[in-house]
């Protein structure tokens, strides 16, 4: 059953199922069966289906809690891929694997011996100018398809977990155990890396030092933040612990998010009891939401529920306007369409 587990972010989790005390490495704790419910493991995902009829459609934000920290940064390069369609997590790939990317691009038959194609000439690109490259796309596809590949070679995963990462402060030991605990003890990166890694970032962003630095004066100075729908956090501790400071500078973007989705839900819900649609929702997963319609009404549904997701918002530093980005797939399945294994999956809906 569903329970709030972190009511200022307004996560959503499960209690576990037949819980009992037991005494484990000395001390007595509660152990159980069940898992989150909100973010179901994708590989799970398979065996939920569509009702005979339907299909499911499912509308997610796109770089959700980036792009609230590209917003409450100072106008700089972060906030740049945001306003020009460039992904964080591939754009990091790029710069961190930069070796790779010469001989993956040729393995993959894109490139061929004698190609133009020059891995530094695309680092140097301003990230204004990057769409020009006519290697560009060919090599974010690539990138992102390195999310299927062996352990070795996760860079698109290991990109995606310094982006979120990174963006709290996290220091390179807990950054090594987050890639650890999150890929299920499947993916170890060296002491090295994990230094290397978050170093990149931050010298390709170095704004984000000042987001950092402006939740600390807000939490200090005020006992307060506030997400960007207005609503407040108070701060009750006599003394902000260092320890303390990674949940505060997530706190802004993920509540932000959190609540987003659980806007668009509820307007979902009116607006299909409004107009008596054949739509049923089916779950919220803090930066999506999952729907079922009849079969030939998906494009309509996904449309609806895009809508909802992107709500407007004022930047806290500068006063710029954006709003949330969204995109929205549709499948009969509720796993990733994968041409191999999966071909029911969900799939890209152009809209």
């Amino acid at each position: 059953m569903f329970k709030i587990a972190g009511p200022r972010t307004l996560r959503l989790s499960s209690n576990q199922i037949l819980p009992r005390r037991i005494v484990f490495n000395g001390k007595s704790v509660v152990k159980g069966w069940g898992s989150n419910l909100q973010n179901v493991e994708k590989s799970m995902r398979e065996i939920y289906e569509a009702d005979s009829g339907k299909t499911l459609v499912q509308a997610d934000c796109a770089g959700a809690e980036a792009l609230i920290v590209a917003y409450c940064c100072e106008n700089g390069n972060y906030r740049q891929l945001f306003i020009n369609g460039i992904k964080p997590h591939s754009y990091l790939a790029m710069q961190l694997f930069r070796d790779v990317w010469p001989k993956k691009m040729r393995e993959h038959n894109i490139i061929t011996g004698d190609s133009a194609f020059d891995i530094d000439e695309l680092i140097n690109t301003p990230i204004p100018l990057l769409k020009q490259n006519p290697f560009w796309q060919d090599l974010a596809r690539l990138i992102k398809d390195s999310d299927d590949w062996d352990l070795t070679e996760r860079y698109y995963y290991l990109a995606k977990q310094t982006e979120h990462s990174s963006n709290f402060d996290i220091n390179p030991p807990m950054f090594r155990m987050n890639v650890l605990e999150k890929s299920g003890g499947k993916i170890v990166i060296s002491k090295e890396d994990s230094e290397r890694f978050l170093m990149t970032k931050f010298a390709l962003f170095p704004e984000i030092k000042g987001y950092h630095k402006w939740v600390r004066q807000c939490a200090e100075s005020n006992k307060m933040l506030f997400n960007l729908h207005g609503h407040p956090y108070s701060i009750t501790a006599y003394e902000i612990l260092e320890t303390q400071l990674k949940e505060l500078y997530a706190w802004i973007p993920q509540s932000t998010v959190g609540e987003i989705t659980n806007k668009a839900y509820t307007k979902m819900y009116e607006y299909i009891e409004q107009e008596r649609r054949d739509w049923d929702l089916l779950t919220n997963t803090h930066d999506s939401y999952l729907l079922q319609c009849p079969i030939d009404e998906e494009k309509e549904c996904g449309r609806k529920a895009k809508e909802f997701l992107e709500q407007e918002f004022t930047s806290p530093i500068d006063g710029v306007k954006f709003r949330m980005h969204s995109e929205v797939t549709s499948g009969k399945n509720w796993s990733p369409y994968k041409k191999d294994n999966n071909e029911s999956g969900l799939k890209e809906l152009k809209l």
